[in-house]
């Protein structure tokens, strides 16, 4: 059996493991603090970043993208990669885009409402959120509702990683307590609604809420499993 490791509040733990669920893929979730560079995780991943899947032979595989890619040649069905060149491209750029420009602000929203308080001690402070979402958001999310599909999935109607990766980094917005305005970008809150509605997606709340409260309460991931 394939274990994941990580923490689940990671978003892209988050995408591996609704990806892998929707391949019907049977793992284990180990958690794994990506702030506590052990030995033994740098031995996993020397660039010390989460998620890392194992192999049943005790291979280590990391880094969400790469994780996806393999799991997708190893077990190709469902297909949640286009197999057309073009719709492929797509769909990994939009993977990558969720990863990087929308992960940022999700990411930063989690840790002004999460993290930072739980660290410093010190309350939110709704301004400097409200003044954060005011210049950074527009940019990101007028495009995501731009492309967003009125319905089904965002590249030619197929679920896939692409639609896995972008809900995977708006869940953490949900996690802090402060989701998407689906007033003023309605077309891609509600096809974000339906992604994180998939079973697959589902399967990973308690863990995420879980995980969360954790960080919330000690500034730190859930204690490490053992190996």
């Amino acid at each position: 059996m394939y274990k994941l490791h990580g923490a689940s509040s990671s978003p892209f733990v988050r995408k591996t493991w609704i990806f892998m669920k929707e391949k019907g893929l049977e793992f284990e979730h180990r958690q794994l603090d990506p702030l506590d560079k052990t030995e033994r995780f740098l031995a996993m991943n020397p660039a010390g970043r989460i998620p890392i899947l194992e192999e049943p032979d005790g291979n280590f595989i990391a880094d969400s993208s790469v994780i996806c890619d393999y799991l997708e040649r190893v077990h190709p069905d469902p297909a949640l990669i286009p197999a057309d060149h073009r719709q492929r491209a797509r769909a990994l750029w939009l993977e990558e885009y969720a990863d990087t420009a929308l992960n940022g602000l999700c990411a930063r929203i989690y840790w002004m409402y999460i993290l930072i308080p739980a660290r410093t001690g010190k309350p939110v402070d709704p301004q400097e959120v409200s003044d954060f979402k005011t210049e950074q958001f527009p940019g990101v999310f007028d495009y995501l509702e731009s492309v967003a599909p009125d319905g089904g999935a965002i590249v030619n109607d197929q679920f896939g990683i692409a639609d896995i990766a972008l809900a995977a980094a708006v869940r953490l917005m949900d996690l802090a307590g402060d989701p998407l305005d689906a007033t003023r970008w309605p077309r891609f809150a509600a096809y974000y609604r339906r992604t994180v509605s998939r079973p697959s997606a589902q399967s990973i709340d308690k863990i995420d809420i879980a995980t969360t409260e954790v960080w919330r309460t000690t500034g730190n991931a859930p204690k490490t499993d053992p190996p």
